[in-house]
């Protein structure tokens, strides 16, 4: 079964790159998309199998403006390796803060380019080198084909996205706040001085309104509307 179809019966990009990860046996698989080609790296969507609280660190400190990969994806049109990529100092730092992380970095990622402009990088990871080229170029026309789906899907999620912002009740926006900060539910809860139950609770409700399944995606979210 190819790839492609293998994504069929996903109802969301967020599922879809969670089944790729396992079919290509793979760490990590994240997806950007560039919302506006003519804006940079501004409020960018996207969908990850990395950890929220990575994924909370990483859109607070907007590291993307020091990101190799996505900075690389952003000047050209061609795929790549990670390993090919040139680091400046900002960007050794941004790496030394991915290992640290514990998140691989051995990676590919390609570039995807829609006749309307629109441009998205799809990017998969490992943390062990061993017959990476090899393991790439065995997938590499299921993996083109994959992207070009997923570029797809994920256009038609930030299209629905964009129809309406939610609005989040005071303490539902200063739950999500602090977990993008990457505070515990416990940490939130004497903060704010309210019961970690009541703090879930919140954060369940700021998550539903923001039509997220993980709270990654509700941070992320917020973040492309600049709510936190």
């Amino acid at each position: 079964m190819t790839l492609v179809r293998s994504m069929l019966p996903a109802n969301s990009t967020a599922e879809a790159i969670r089944i790729l990860r396992g079919l290509l046996r793979v760490d990590h698989v994240t997806l950007h998309m560039l919302n506006n080609p003519t804006t940079g790296m501004d409020n960018p969507f996207v969908r990850t199998t990395y950890p929220e609280s990575w994924v909370s660190r990483y859109l607070l400190n907007n590291m993307a403006v020091a990101d190799p990969v996505l900075q690389r994806a952003q000047r050209g049109d061609e795929a790549f390796f990670w390993s090919e990529l040139v680091l400046d100092d900002n960007q050794v730092r941004t790496m030394e803060e991915f290992v640290q992380a514990g998140l691989g970095t051995v990676g590919y990622s390609l570039v995807h380019i829609d006749p309307h402009g629109r441009k998205s990088v799809l990017s998969i990871s490992r943390a062990e080198p061993e017959d990476w080229e090899a393991h790439i170029d065995a997938h590499l026309s299921g993996l083109e084909q994959a992207h070009m789906d997923l570029h797809i899907k994920a256009l038609a999620e930030a299209a629905a996205d964009a129809k309406g912002i939610p609005q989040l009740a005071p303490r539902e926006y200063e739950c999500l706040r602090f977990t993008a900060q990457g505070k515990t539910y416990s940490e939130i809860a004497i903060i704010l001085n309210l019961s970690e139950h009541t703090v879930r609770s919140y954060l369940k409700l700021a998550r539903v309104k923001l039509n997220c399944v993980s709270l990654a995606q509700a941070v992320a979210k917020a973040v492309r509307y600049k709510m936190i």
